[in-house]
């Protein structure tokens, strides 16, 4: 009888530990829509840095295609593109030394994108002021300088593609 009685007891509580309420964000599956196939359309770079969205172009797709769960194609064969802009790049100096000059640098760049359907034009994600920040020496040489902001801006590419990846494929 203390048998049957543990056993229905357990039976009864099972449902409630498994809906305890931990869970993981999103569905982990399949991308938005069941897309298999992707563009990654050229963003528009709304700031005064040149040469931004072909870095950020090739991050994007660099990282999808080493995941290898999207087929990375051109416009007119893809189910979906990812597309936007890059709406801004920010640069403010965090340290200095005992003259006033500048010692560190960080910077800011933000992007919104969408992932559209390309048959019926239905947004099937949408990341608004995804944000990442990057610090790097500073250098009384310009090129020096220029060489390692340029590498910050690579690191934050490489970083926003990785998780814009995630948010995507977690459709959050």
């Amino acid at each position: 009888m203390k048998v049957k009685i543990a056993l229905l007891l357990n039976l009864l509580l099972l449902p409630m530990v498994l809906a305890c309420g931990y869970h993981l964000m999103g569905k982990g599956g399949e991308f938005p829509g069941g897309v298999t196939t992707l563009a990654i359309s050229s963003l528009e770079n709304k700031t005064p840095e040149p040469n931004l969205d072909t870095i950020f172009v090739s991050a994007f797709r660099r990282e999808f295609i080493s995941r290898r769960e999207l087929e990375i194609v051109r416009s007119d064969k893809a189910q979906a593109s990812l597309q936007g802009a890059i709406r801004s790049l920010t640069t403010h100096s965090l340290a200095y030394d005992e003259e006033g000059r500048v010692k560190e640098h960080r910077i800011t760049i933000t992007l919104d994108l969408l992932m559209i359907h390309q048959g019926n034009g239905e947004i099937l994600w949408r990341g608004e002021g995804i944000k990442r920040s990057e610090e790097y020496k500073a250098s009384s040489d310009v090129m020096v300088n220029e060489g390692r902001k340029n590498r910050a801006i690579r690191k934050i590419a490489a970083d926003l593609a990785e998780e814009v990846y995630f948010r995507i494929k977690e459709e959050f």
